[in-house]
């Protein structure tokens, strides 16, 4: 079948800096305490940086019907605002994909910034992902975003 991209672009408000902090360099301690529902634990294996592991075990909240991910940080880029990860294991996957891939970038606006994200689906060999997993899992990412958002606004300072 081959890899599916889907690529997509959210505004916020928030200044682009402190949602790149927020989202992606502090989410590990800020999911737990926000979403502690969506998230039950994270177990690092790394000092954070490229190549870290993060095995991540998901709660109910996460309205999947999956519990673990295995995740591989690919890109850490501080100055251009970037950010990539690997899903590389776990139910996740169901058994029907190698990989997800996550790049996303956050550019400044005048209002805040604007995150776009694509992630790529690779299939192992000929099989088909379900339509209706993709689109699950994009609506409980943008879930998932809109609260880590709301914690960055309501805690600008933090960051």
């Amino acid at each position: 079948m081959g890899a599916l991209t889907f690529t997509e672009e959210v505004a916020s408000t928030v200044p682009a800096g402190k949602l790149f902090k927020g989202f992606f360099l502090d989410i590990d301690t800020i999911l737990p305490k926000i979403l502690p529902d969506f998230i039950k634990s994270f177990e690092i294996e790394g000092d954070g940086g490229v190549g870290t592991i993060k095995n991540v075990t998901l709660g109910l909240g996460a309205g999947l019907n999956v519990v673990s991910m295995k995740q591989r940080i690919d890109v850490i880029d501080k100055e251009a605002l970037a950010y990539s990860y690997s899903v590389i294991g776990g139910d996740i996957l169901l058994g029907k994909l190698e990989s997800i891939v996550n790049h996303f970038t956050v550019t400044p606006t005048e209002e805040g910034c604007v995150v776009k994200k694509t992630t790529i689906y690779n299939p192992i060999g000929d099989e088909v992902i379900p339509e209706e997993n993709i689109k699950e899992a994009a609506e409980q990412s943008g879930k998932l975003f809109k609260a880590v958002e709301a914690y960055i606004l309501a805690n600008l300072d933090a960051f």
